[in-house]
């Protein structure tokens, strides 16, 4: 994304936030996020802001995200080229939403966005392996990473106050830090750098009785380089009483031949008065790993498994609602091709914890 873009986007975040602070205006409203989540090597913090309202029964909203990752990046035992070192990098992301208003049942939506700086830490960790090994070797280059993604669509409400259908088309561009291979006699052979993805998403929400809401959701993701990723995702709201409920949803996700992935997540929720909330869940990934030949050294991800219990606190008020979660997160995963034995820190098993505090206003 370029600065003039970004600069442009978070002009429009600052114009949009000054409006939601005019108590006068109705429909407008600003959140507030930060999120923490960190190991012994690894630490992530995340800032997001996010300021809407509602004009002509349409609706907008401004996202600023400022993400933080720092890495303890150590090489193997048997890496006698690179050497330890403390990383931290910055990114920054924006978005603008609209949802318009019509005089029928369906209503257009259209997001626009974009990024600049690396997003996770396992991209951090190999662009700092690849740096330390390649740096002056002929082919290698310095990316600094950054995207953009545009998505337009529309909700039909297709049985007023009970089914809405949504459909989705996103276009998505990222520069990336790429991987590389030696070559005997020749320059270094360099991964793709820019990826472009297609994804096209359609989604039914049923009211299926006065105590149960239903979400289905299935996708299409296509990127450069890589076969079609299909998902598919359920999620259930079950109000058992008038003051527990149950959310649940359940995830898989193919791709070709070689990979697929499932998840499970379920939440209990206690409330008082609804005022005084509080919440008990626990969350289960598996998937199968991207390696697709062990005898090859790659820096593909072997299979993983992961648990997050997180407890919540949320407070409700009138115009204003305070919540925070936190829990114990584990990442497990499957012992390292022997052929790959450079990035077993990388796919160590790590004990994170996990924190996340919301602030909101509607004015």
């Amino acid at each position: 994304m370029s600065p003039r873009i970004q600069g442009a986007l978070f002009a429009a975040l600052a114009a949009l936030a000054a409006s939601a602070l005019r108590a006068d205006v109705p429909g407008t409203g600003a959140i507030l996020a930060a999120d923490a989540l960190e190991c012994p090597d690894v630490r992530v913090g995340e800032a997001n802001f996010q300021a809407d309202a509602t004009l002509a029964k349409s609706q907008y909203e401004v996202s600023a995200t400022r993400t933080r990752i720092g890495i303890d990046y150590a090489p193997a035992r048997d890496d006698f080229v690179t050497r330890p070192v403390n990383r931290v990098e910055e990114s920054t992301a924006v978005s603008l939403t609209a949802r318009m208003a019509t005089d029928s049942d369906f209503s257009p939506l259209a997001v626009v966005g974009g990024y600049r700086g690396f997003t996770d830490y396992r991209s951090i960790w190999l662009d700092e392996y690849y740096r330390q090994y390649f740096t002056g070797v002929p082919g290698y280059a310095a990316v600094s990473p950054d995207g953009w993604n545009a998505l337009v669509g529309g909700r039909w409400t297709y049985v007023p106050g009970t089914a809405i259908l949504q459909c989705t088309l996103l276009r998505q561009g990222d520069t990336i830090s790429p991987g590389y291979e030696p070559q005997i006699g020749a320059p270094l052979l360099r991964g793709l750098s820019r990826l472009r993805t297609t994804q096209v998403r359609v989604s039914t929400e049923n009211v299926v009785s006065p105590t149960v809401r239903t979400l289905l959701q299935a996708g299409a993701t296509n990127t450069t380089g890589r076969v079609t990723r299909y998902s598919l995702q359920g999620s259930v709201n079950w109000a058992l009483t008038g003051s527990l409920t149950l959310r649940s949803v359940v995830a898989g996700v193919r791709e070709g031949d070689g990979f697929h992935a499932e998840s499970a997540s379920a939440t209990l929720e206690r409330d008082w008065d609804a005022r005084w909330f509080l919440g008990l869940g626990a969350r289960v990934y598996g998937d199968s790993g991207e390696v697709v030949d062990p005898l090859i050294v790659s820096s593909a991800a072997p299979a993983l498994r992961t648990l997050d219990v997180p407890v919540s606190l949320r407070w409700q008020g009138s115009r204003a609602a305070l919540s925070v979660e936190a829990g114990p997160y584990r990442t497990r995963y499957d012992v390292i091709p022997l052929a790959s034995t450079q990035f077993a820190r990388l796919y160590a098993n790590r004990n994170w914890t996990h924190v996340e505090g919301t602030a909101s206003w509607r004015f």
